[in-house]
């Protein structure tokens, strides 16, 4: 195959190329063609009732969350101040199943339907403690504010001994 030839085919392939990217570009610039036949009606906005979410029932609170591979968990406290651990699936005695885990909420499924219980901190029911300042003892005038501590004597040098 001479030279000549193998210019011809590699301009024939660069052009060739550019024909299939400016094609390519052009097909994805152009919209939609119009729908053709007899126009559609305009919709008109309907208000439909949205359902309320449900609550979860008072006196249970999502005291923690574990999520992990191939396990999550959850700890939820009863009304009685229990708190118990469970997996999806489990069944939480008068809340309903547990139906997802996420990393601050959970989704029981109870025979009203789903509900959303979220991470929610302990009540305080024991008041904090108040701070006092406990005085220092007075010093005793003459008495150093700084204690010396005695240093290990260097190797070879004998420790001086005091009366």
């Amino acid at each position: 195959m001479t030279a000549q030839a193998r210019l011809i085919i590699v301009v024939l392939l660069a052009l060739m190329l550019l024909s299939g990217i400016w094609l390519w570009r052009r097909l994805a610039a152009t919209p939609p063609p119009p729908m053709l036949g007899r126009p559609s009606a305009t919709l008109t906005p309907t208000a439909e009732a949205t359902p309320t979410p449900l609550a979860a029932p008072p006196g249970y609170r999502l005291a923690g969350v574990a999520v992990g591979e191939p396990d999550s968990f959850v700890v939820v406290e009863s009304p009685n101040g229990a708190h118990t651990l469970y997996r999806v699936n489990a069944e939480v005695p008068g809340l309903g199943r547990v139906v997802r885990i996420d990393a601050e909420h959970v989704v029981v499924e109870s025979p009203e339907g789903q509900f959303e219980m979220w991470l929610a901190p302990a009540p305080t029911e024991t008041p904090t403690p108040i701070r006092t300042v406990v005085p220092m003892p007075a010093r005793m005038p003459g008495t150093p504010t700084v204690r010396r501590v005695p240093r290990a004597p260097a190797a070879g040098i004998a420790p001086r001994s005091r009366p």
